[in-house]
């Protein structure tokens, strides 16, 4: 077989999972409402639904809930079977209505499953999880603010009343040292940037292209280490050596990290919830207290006073030019493609070498493998509405990487 029959071949596989996904759900729906367990000897439905399908319990519970929440979600049900579309999905969506405040109306309900639906048949589950989680701005994205950023009060309170770190002996034959711990998910984010810039050579290269004006081929060092005994190395060279001032009462740290936040929310006329690079979430009251912080850098939209267009004075893109671009663009732009900011490469959607000028409108972040395959392929890109585009296979495409957007209030 070929390739693209290989492809056909598992996407009409993907195909008849759905179709025979969803009619599970339906059986079950169905099994349970009529106690059909009764019939068979099994102790309960639970019971029945685990022994058929080889699972646990606590999983049969689970696809016994959620193909009940199913029949009461009828956008959920008729789109099962689609493309795209999973019970992992429907799980999200279901539990995003679930958790709708109780005073909406029945139409603003059904507005809130449909975009939900139809969202799940483009977005990966991640990306579909995020949105989930601000459904209501939909309706009305003040509210999905005050929401959220109570939501994450909450979360962040109980990540500092969680995190731990420990530190284990010496191994009498190796001499290393095994440590580990749990910390809240903005901290993590630092020491992820931190890891990543010292970890990647393709980025130490076009940093070293920056300072000279001299396009360096990068060239993978250290072969024989696995990603994770680099990361490790990283992790030492960065203990040792912190500056001795990161540990007076200035909160400074060493590494920088971007952070999304309205003008609004920084000045405290806003709740709005601020995001990171990685895409953690953070309270407004919290990235208030940590914006005057060295290791925050506030990607403050409107207001920024920072020239980001430097024509062809330069051949790459400037540390706030990528900044602009990864706000813009979320990670690779590529339709697809999920590769968060800190691994992309800036391109020239019209290539340097044919005029093209190094500005925001002309830039767009790509991952490694597919700033490869638009180079190897020389994919046409457009931009609508500033935002990238792509023409497949003779068809223009774009991410649709989660972005929120203002709606109208239904009131009845």
């Amino acid at each position: 077989m070929t390739p693209d029959q290989v492809a056909a071949e598992a996407a009409a596989v993907q195909s008849l999972e759905r179709e025979a996904a969803a009619l599970k759900m339906a059986l079950f729906a169905v099994a349970e409402q009529k106690k059909a367990h009764q019939g068979t000897g099994a102790v309960d439905m639970t019971a029945l639904v685990a022994n058929g399908s080889g699972i646990t319990r606590r999983e049969a519970t689970k696809q016994i809930k959620l193909a009940t929440r199913i029949e009461t979600a009828p956008q959920v049900k008729k789109a099962l079977a689609k493309p795209g579309m999973s019970t992992a999905k429907a799980a999200i969506v279901t539990g995003a209505l679930d958790e709708l405040p109780s005073d909406l109306t029945a139409a603003q309900r059904d507005q809130v499953e449909t975009e939900l639906v139809e969202a799940a048949q483009e977005m990966t589950a991640d990306q579909l999880t995020r949105k989930a989680k601000r459904a209501i701005e939909t309706l009305d994205v003040k509210r999905a603010d005050d929401i959220e950023n109570k939501r994450l009060q909450r979360e962040e309170h109980a990540q500092r009343q969680l995190s731990e770190f420990w530190v284990g002996r010496p191994d009498e034959q190796t001499g290393l040292v095994k440590f580990g711990g749990k910390t809240d998910a903005l901290t993590a984010d630092m020491l992820r940037a931190v890891i990543e810039s010292k970890t990647s050579p393709r980025k130490r290269a076009l940093a070293e292209a920056e300072k000279t004006g001299v396009d360096v081929t990068p060239v993978e060092d250290r072969r024989d280490l696995t990603p994770a005994e680099k990361a490790g190395e990283a992790f030492a060279e960065i203990i040792r050596h912190l500056p001795t001032e990161s540990f007076g009462n200035h909160g400074g740290v060493n590494a920088a990290l971007v952070v999304t936040i309205d003008e609004q929310a920084l000045r405290g006329q806003t709740d709005r919830a601020g995001v990171t690079e990685f895409g953690t979430s953070i309270s407004a009251g919290e990235l208030r207290m940590i914006a005057c912080n060295a290791g925050i850098l506030p990607a403050v939209l409107d207001g920024s006073s920072v020239p980001l267009d430097v024509g062809r004075t330069k051949r790459f893109h400037t540390q706030k030019q990528r900044i602009a671009l990864a706000q813009r663009d979320q990670g690779c732009a590529y339709p697809g493609c999920d590769r968060p900011p800190g691994w992309c490469e800036s391109h020239h959607a019209t290539r340097w070498t044919d005029g093209g000028h190094t500005t925001i409108d002309n830039g767009v972040l790509l991952c490694g493998h597919h700033h490869r395959h638009v180079h190897q392929t020389d994919i046409p890109i457009r931009f609508v509405d500033r935002h990238p585009e792509f023409q497949i296979r003779g068809t223009w495409q774009h991410n649709h990487r989660y972005r929120p957007r203002q709606r109208e209030l239904i009131t009845a």
